[in-house]
């Protein structure tokens, strides 16, 4: 798992992306901002597919067990 998962829970994250997304859209941000807010978002992004992949698969473990 990336730093950023070990540090946020994923509400963290979608709440980050979310806000992100509202700066991304704000036509006063400057560009070099942009960019680095854009390679945040990836980053976040990853970091909640790889926590919902292990999500799914610890569900897809419980209900072998079962």
């Amino acid at each position: 798992m990336t730093e950023i998962a070990k540090v946020q829970t994923y509400e963290l994250m979608i709440s980050e992306l979310k806000e992100i997304a509202k700066q991304l859209d704000d036509p006063e941000t400057p560009l070099e901002e942009m960019m680095r807010l854009h390679q945040r978002g990836l980053a976040l992004i990853r970091s909640c597919e790889e926590f919902l992949q292990k999500a799914e698969l610890t569900i897809t473990e419980i209900q072998l067990e079962e």
